[in-house]
């Protein structure tokens, strides 16, 4: 049997980005939103992803532009919601992968955001699940799955719980804090309100 470091050295990034919210309360599908420079949310995501992941996938059953088309689409796992059906999906698909979890509400990820994020792999970490202060609140997207982390996210999906975040609670799990001035790369976009203050 190979040591975990080795498979850790051997992992593949690759990317899960989440389509498949109603986006009830922005009024349309966010992924769909076009940036200032006249592509969608999904496609500037994408564009910003390739130089760091072997593949990107898109999970959820939302509409994507025909420069997408290409884009490996994940279908659910039967039975589960949210979050968890995605990177479930993902990692069922490629267990051997390392793999990038993200939403497409979130239009301000930097590469210096993924930059740091990367850094911190670690041959005895199973994930990385960031959090924004040092007693705040976990987050699962933005986040990195390392393969291992599958037999933790299977239990959590036995046992019907559906909150990804409560991986972070395993010792193998490494939960930084985000330098303060990469914070902005976490914070989702989900109402008018909210995009209106963006581009200010």
């Amino acid at each position: 049997m190979r040591e975990q470091s080795t498979l850790h050295q051997e992992a593949p990034l690759r990317a899960c980005l989440l389509i498949g919210g109603r986006s009830s309360r922005m009024g349309q599908p966010k992924h769909l939103i076009k940036g200032q420079n006249g592509l969608t949310w999904l496609e500037n995501t994408v564009n910003l992803l390739q130089p760091f992941t072997t593949q990107i996938v898109l999970s959820g059953r939302g509409d994507v532009p025909a420069s997408l088309d290409s884009l490996v689409r994940l279908p659910d796992v039967p039975g589960v919601q949210g979050p968890l059906t995605g990177i479930l999906a993902a990692m069922r698909w490629h267990p051997d992968s390392c793999w990038l979890l993200l939403a497409c509400d979130m239009p301000n990820i930097t590469p210096e955001a993924l930059q740091w994020l990367l850094a911190g792999r670690h041959p005895d970490s199973w994930g990385t699940l960031p959090r924004l202060k040092k007693d705040g609140f976990i987050e699962p997207l933005l986040a990195l799955y390392e393969p291992q982390a599958k037999s933790y996210l299977e239990e959590l999906c036995a046992s019907g719980c559906l909150r990804i975040s409560m991986i972070a609670e395993r010792s193998k799990i490494a939960i930084p804090v985000v330098p303060q001035s990469l914070c902005r790369a976490w914070s989702n976009i989900n109402t008018p309100e909210q995009l209106s203050q963006s581009l200010l």
